[in-house]
This record gives structure tokens, sequence and C-alpha cells, in this order.
């Protein structure tokens, strides 16, 4: 019989397979794992959280860094996901390496991809869990992708037997992705989708949701919408989401500063976010937002509640700048 072939690693060794044990290491200890090697619950580099399943997989293919108890956060979101969204993924995914947490996804087109390459950018690790055996690539293209994550410090997880290629294991799969992480973000999810269904693991395991809201004539956010109306954190600026996790130098919420109608109570993380990429000199709101690391939406959605709180001045259309004297 022809040897099978491995689009997205190389034939693991027989002896790398066995727990903990390396060429000219001795047999026991416990080493990183550079892979493709072969884990089952009873090996110790097996992922932890995985194994305190229920019913873990039997055996997952791992290439690359060890897939331990490392801080992690899943950043998920539709295949065919708006521009905006996409790069908010990598931003928050960048964001979130460069505070040394793992980025879990699931290698797919749009959001997913998103994550993985703003993460290694950043010079961080990250997870993907794959939806099929090691034997195949999928989605086709992702070969580079894969083989740089797989290259490390991050990992490719294969949680199937070799040549498992069916459309139900990506279902299957969003079990693992999220027990691999401590908290998920959905960046955008339509109805129905699979981040919708990773969303409904992230309940039922115990992690926070969090969701990046989007304007309401928007759409390809319809799950989006539906998982905040259930009562899904709402994620509405990387840098308060860094504090809400304990991460980041942000400090707490600014005031809003009292004049003409305007409240004096504490701004929302929005809010802070927005007045901080202002300056005297006006600028265009996609700048603003760019600034802000914010979605197009929230931030024009901010703006118009600054403008009417009379914090900040529109003119000429679409350009806004701090009242004078209105500092954050």
């Amino acid at each position: 019989m022809a040897r099978a072939t491995w689009p997205c690693s190389s034939t693991p060794s027989r002896r790398s397979e066995r727990a903990g044990e390396q060429p000219g290491r001795p047999a026991g200890r416990r080493e990183s794992v550079t892979g493709p090697v072969h884990l089952t619950p009873l090996d110790p580099r097996y992922p932890p959280r995985l194994r305190s399943l229920a019913d873990p997989p039997a055996s997952i293919t791992v290439r690359g860094g060890p897939v331990d108890s490392s801080r992690s956060i899943a950043i998920v979101g539709s295949r065919e996901a708006a521009p905006d969204a996409v790069r908010f993924a990598s931003d928050l995914a960048a964001a979130l390496a460069r505070e040394s947490v793992v980025v879990v996804s699931g290698g797919a087109e749009g959001v997913d991809r998103a994550a993985h390459d703003g993460a290694m950018g950043a010079g961080g690790r990250t997870w993907a869990i794959a939806g099929t055996g090691h034997e195949h690539c999928f989605p086709p293209g992702h070969e580079a992708l894969f083989a740089a994550i797989g290259r490390g410090p991050g990992a490719m997880v294969w949680p199937f037997g070799p040549a498992h290629q069916h459309r139900t294991a990506f279902l299957v799969r969003n079990r693992f992705l999220v027990a691999l992480s401590d908290a998920v973000v959905v960046v955008q999810a339509g109805m129905p989708s699979g981040a919708l269904h990773a969303a409904s693991w992230a309940r039922k395991l115990g992690r926070p949701l969090w969701v990046v809201p989007a304007a309401p004539w928007m759409s390809g956010f319809d799950g989006s919408r539906v998982l905040l109306a259930d009562g899904a954190r709402p994620l509405v600026s990387i840098e308060a989401f860094l504090r809400a996790l304990g991460l980041g130098s942000a400090g707490p919420p600014a005031s809003l500063p009292a004049h003409g109608h305007s409240t004096t109570g504490p701004l929302s993380d929005v809010a802070v976010a927005v007045l901080g990429a202002l300056s005297p000199s006006a600028s265009h709101a996609d700048s603003i937002a760019a600034r802000a690391h914010l979605t197009a939406q929230a931030t024009a959605a901010t703006l118009l509640t600054l403008a009417l709180e009379d914090v900040v001045v529109e003119g000429p259309p679409g350009f806004f700048r701090r009242r004078d004297g209105h500092n954050q």
C-alpha cells in the first residue's frame, strides 16, 4: 500500500509519538511538541483542556508548539465577513498576541484567517483547530497558512482520524475549539452559521461569550444580533476588552466634561476610545475608527452621541473634532 500523503504536515515519526520521548532525550520527559505527533489522553502533551472534557478526542494530531494551559481566546466569525470585520479580527488578534494570549480559531477563510494572521504578525501564538484529519487540507489554498502555524510557536491541531473528511466534522470541531479557549469572541455571525454553533458551545462549556455589534442596516450580522439579544457581552473596543480581561495599560474610564447639555457621568468604553482618537483639528470618521480600533459603525454611532452632547463638532460632513476646551 502506498504511503498516505500529508498535504498539511509531514508524516509523523513513530518515535516522536511516544509520550514525552524525543531523540536524544530520556523517555518520559515532557517536551514541547514539534511533530506532527499523535497524542492520546494518556500522553502528558495531550491538551489539558481537552482531557477535562467528558468525552475527549481519543486521538489528536499536533504539529508545532505545545497546546497547553496558556491563556487563550477564540476568535471566530463568518467566512465571507465584511472588510471592517476582517480588519477588526486581525487587530484584535494582534493586540491579544502582544499580551501573550494565544489566539484560537478554525483555520477557515474570513475572520478565522484574519485572526491567525494577526496573531502571527504580532509575533504571538495561534492554535488552528482543523475540521479534517491531517491527510486533508481545508480550505484549499491554506497549506501555507497551516505550515506557518505548524512551525511554531503556535500549533496545528487535527482532532480527527488521519483520513477523516466530512462536513459535520466542522460542527464537532467547534466543541474542541471552544474547550481550548478561556473565552470566545464572535466578530461576525450570520444565520445560520458555524460561529453561532461555536457560540452555543461557549454557553454549554461555561466560556464567556463576547460579540462585536453591527449597525442595524448591515447585512450578514443577524446571528450576532441574536447572540447580543440573548445576553452575550458586546465587544465594542479592543482597549476596553483588554481591560475587562485584566490586560493592557489602559486606565479607568474618563468622565464626560460638563458643557452645554452634556452629562457628567462616566463615559462608556467606546466613548473613551473615540475621544482619545479625536484631536482639535477635524478628522474623517473612518480615520477616527482606525485610531480607536473600533468598527466604523460603532464609531459613527458614538460620534453622533457625542455631537448631541456638544462634546464634539462635526464639519464638514463626516469630519469630527473635539470642541475647544474638551479633552479626554
